[in-house]
């Protein structure tokens, strides 16, 4: 299931640039890291979605965004003339054991409480980066872009 729905999500992309690229449209694509809502909504340790976890930990990618944060993106992105090309959207990258026990803990309550011992802690370097997200949100939070209509 993790792998068809990834699947399916990266070919729907790729066939969307391919047809505004065509078309002489221009396209702006938000891609979100895992969308954390309030708890108790419906996602758990158990998802289908959550299967590919500890890989991405290990790959440094595992990042979260808050539902907030990212309705924010997509307003900025869609009120910015400049706005342009993929954007990362995350609020948090899961780089840490402590993060990791915390993520798992607001997915599942039963899940433990404190990172495993010392010996297998590890901090994992954060690959992924949300800078040209980041300019673009603050560029339209100082109203470089003048008032909303």
């Amino acid at each position: 299931m993790q792998l068809w729905h990834a699947l399916a999500k990266t070919l729907s992309e790729k066939t969307a640039w391919a047809l505004a690229m065509d078309r002489g449209v221009d396209m702006v694509a938000i891609n979100a890291g895992l969308l954390l809502a309030a708890p108790g909504l419906g996602l758990t340790a158990a998802h289908p979605y959550l299967k590919g976890a500890p890989d991405m930990y290990d790959g440094g990618v595992l990042a979260t965004v808050d539902v907030g944060f990212l309705a924010d993106a997509h307003v900025a992105a869609y009120e910015s003339p400049t706005a342009y090309g993929r954007y990362l959207c995350f609020s948090n990258a899961v780089c840490r054991p402590e993060d990791a026990v915390k993520l798992a803990q607001m997915l599942s309550p039963a899940a433990p409480r404190s990172p495993p011992p010392s010996d297998e802690l590890k901090v994992i370097p954060q690959r992924i980066q949300g800078k040209k997200l980041n300019k673009l949100m603050l560029e339209f939070a100082s109203g470089v872009y003048g008032e909303l209509d």
